[in-house]
Formats: C-alpha cells, structure tokens, sequence
C-alpha cells in the first residue's frame, strides 16, 4: 500500500496524506483541524453519530474538528486525500467555517482540490508555489467576504515586487512576506496580481527562467544552471524554460554558440 504525506515546518498549517489503496477506519475518532477528503475510486461510508454520508469520486467532504467520525468502505476504494487545515490559521485569514461537515458535490471544487494536492505531493514544486495555491482553494472554496476595496496598492505591489527581485532565489513563503509588509496573505496575493496579472509563484517562477537564460549564455552545463537559478533539477528547468521560451535550454544554448 503506497502512502505518501506533504509536511513541512514552513507551511506548518497543513498536513495532506495520500493513500493508495484505502482501508477502512471504523473506530470514531476526531481530529483538531479541518479536515478535506476525496477520493478518486470506489465510495466511502463517512459515519457521524446520528448522520452518514455516502463519498463518492468527484465529490467532497469537509468535517470540522473536534466532531467524531469514522469511515467504511461501500466497496473497494482506492486513491484517497486527506487534508488537515489548522482553524487558526484560517481564522487569521477571517475564513472561519462554523458547519459540523459538508458534502461538496461540485465537480469543480473536486477538481481543484486534487490539482492542489497534486501539487502539494510533487517533490519538485516550490513551497511558495504550494502555498499559493493552497491559499487560492481556500478563498475560492470557505472565503465568503466582500473584496476589500484597495486603495494606493500600486505602491505596496512594487514594492512587493522589489522585494522578489532581491530574493527570489530563496526558499520565502507568503506567510514570511506577508509578515514583513504587515499584511494578510489574501492581500498579498490579491495586491500583486491585480497590479502585474501573475501569481506570485509564477512572477518568481519567471524571475528564475530569465535568470537561467543569462546563465546559459555565458555557456555553463545545464544541470550547473538549474541549480544555480532555483530549480529542483534539470527536467523541471526544461519544462519551465520551455512554456516561456518555446525552446529547451539546450537548443537555446546550442543557438548561441553554434
């Protein structure tokens, strides 16, 4: 049975679990966080004390803490996702969910939680890349509060921007930048795209691609270049060099020295 979990000290409020073939848990049972799950074959019985609910793929179900539960398979279930969400966090963030538990049926919301727990598995992605997109679920799935109207943001966005320009190649995350501009994270997020149209990860993505082409050019090994402008190996370079460039780092080098 192939289990894997994503835990990091830096993104201390989440704790995801993926496992392969599911097994049942009927023993009730309750956890401090919220708590996500889905499934992607088979169906779950999720038994609460005087209620149940039938889990099916493209379905989710959102369970409070501290409310007790177990879970039975109807039939024989494979690919589960687990995500545990520290409430304080959420709190900090003005997302408070006051629901015992919740059966999500939409097929987009579904969608969206297995791309981000796709991303939060992968051993390639960045951690700003994994808190963004966390971050963005969470808005878009409990965060029911007006936009707040943002006035003189043009400045703060640059200087946010500057501030990734001196550091992009390190390991940040938008709780440490949102710490240093005495904001919340769904304001940092939402001043520096609505000013530029990127993400922050994918500005800093970008940031490291530009930075691997200068280093291309002054003809060092490939693998020297994706380690040395931020990217996990060389295959996540090529790729990323690819969607902005439309060649590989080698036909680019091969280009300019040919």
């Amino acid at each position: 049975m192939k289990t894997q979990i994503f835990k990091s000290s830096k993104l201390n409020f989440l704790e995801l679990r993926y496992i392969e073939k599911i097994t049942q848990c009927q023993k009730m049972h309750l956890h401090e966080e919220l708590t996500i799950t889905a499934i992607k074959k088979g169906s779950l019985n999720i038994i609460f004390n005087e209620d149940k609910k039938l889990l099916n793929p493209k379905e989710l179900i959102v369970i409070n803490d501290h409310i007790s539960h177990s879970a039975t398979l109807n039939e024989s279930s494979e690919h589960g996702y687990v995500l545990y969400i520290n409430k304080e966090y959420l709190k900090a963030l003005d997302i408070f969910y006051d629901k015992d538990f919740e059966h999500i049926f939409s097929e987009e919301v579904y969608k969206k939680f297995i791309s981000l727990c796709e991303i939060l598995l992968d051993e390639k992605a960045s951690l700003i890349f994994k808190e963004e997109h966390f971050l963005e679920f969470c808005i878009d799935t409990f965060y029911k509060n007006e936009v707040q109207k943002c006035e003189k943001n043009d400045k703060l966005a640059f200087k946010i921007k500057e501030y990734l320009d001196k550091n992009y190649l390190e390991e940040l995350t938008l709780e440490e930048m949102a710490e240093t501009f005495n904001l919340s994270t769904i304001h940092l997020i939402r001043v520096f795209k609505k000013e530029f149209g990127l993400p922050i990860h994918s500005y800093i993505l970008n940031k490291k691609v530009h930075y691997a082409k200068e280093l291309l050019s002054s003809n060092k090994s490939i693998v020297e270049v994706a380690l040395q402008s931020g990217f996990f190996d060389q295959s996540h370079l090529n790729r990323s060099f690819k969607r902005v460039f439309q060649l590989s780092p080698k036909e680019f080098q091969k280009s300019i020295f040919s």
